[in-house]
């Protein structure tokens, strides 16, 4: 099946949870639903949250929220199990704020799983080089704004690498445990012979550090350097509320 006829990254999403207990899902920016559906039939008891509520094709199954998130999310502390945050935060201008009031309504040990274009797979690092733009954020906004007034909710306003996102994630409570990927981006892979020079630069990076005794790039490396961010297409990570 083709890329376009196929949602690999709800696949992937699904999957992830498949494998959790069942709980109360939270799929926050839930579009037309199609994740929520696929949930509720593995047996979890799924609220979908969006601005548009046009889009949503199962109020008659699944219970719904029409909510804009920048100014809160209307729920009290401790409410949900698990929380899905699928390619939102790019388009959001106080993502901090978003990421505390998902965190505040995340119970304990609950988990979050959040995805965001990957701007650091080598595709998307050879564009920069030549076009000083990531994949997926080539689009320049002021410009966007101007051709289509009144449609900005799907402009990409920021491109994040996974050491930012990680560390917001970490300033409201919520680590890390796994790094995902829903499709491996072929012509990232060919690009895969530059990951020796890759390492070379990484090598003395963290010689330079060791010798002034600054920090250990080790883990972020090993991290920069796996295959989900050398040649995913997406950025996927399930993270938990501590």
């Amino acid at each position: 099946m083709a890329y376009k006829d196929k949602n690999y990254l709800l696949e992937k999403v699904v999957d992830i949870l498949s494998k959790e207990k069942r709980g109360k899902v939270l799929d926050i920016g839930c579009g037309n639903g199609n994740c929520c559906l696929r949930l509720k039939n593995l047996g979890f008891e799924v609220r979908g949250l969006d601005i548009d509520e046009k889009r949503f094709k199962y109020k008659d199954e699944i219970d719904f929220t029409r909510c804009d998130i920048a100014s809160g999310l209307p729920f009290p502390d401790n409410s949900f199990d698990y929380i899905i945050f699928l390619e939102v935060i790019e388009h959001l201008r106080d993502p901090y704020f978003v990421i505390k009031e998902i965190s505040r309504i995340l119970r304990e040990s609950g988990s979050l799983i959040i995805s965001t274009p990957n701007i650091l797979n080598l595709k998307s690092r050879m564009r920069f080089l030549f076009e000083g733009a990531w994949e997926f954020f080539r689009e320049p906004l002021l410009e966007h704004v101007k051709l289509y007034k009144g449609n900005t909710e799907n402009l990409h306003l920021i491109a994040w690498r996974y050491p930012e996102i990680e560390y917001m994630l970490y300033e409201n409570r919520l680590i890390i445990e796994k790094i995902y990927t829903d499709l491996i981006n072929s012509k990232a892979k060919a690009l895969m012979f530059l990951i020796p020079f890759l390492k070379l630069q990484m090598y003395f990076k963290k010689y330079r550090a060791f010798k002034k005794g600054n920090f250990n790039y080790v883990r972020i490396h090993n991290i920069m350097l796996s295959k989900e961010l050398l040649y995913g297409r997406h950025l996927i990570l399930k993270a938990r509320r501590i």
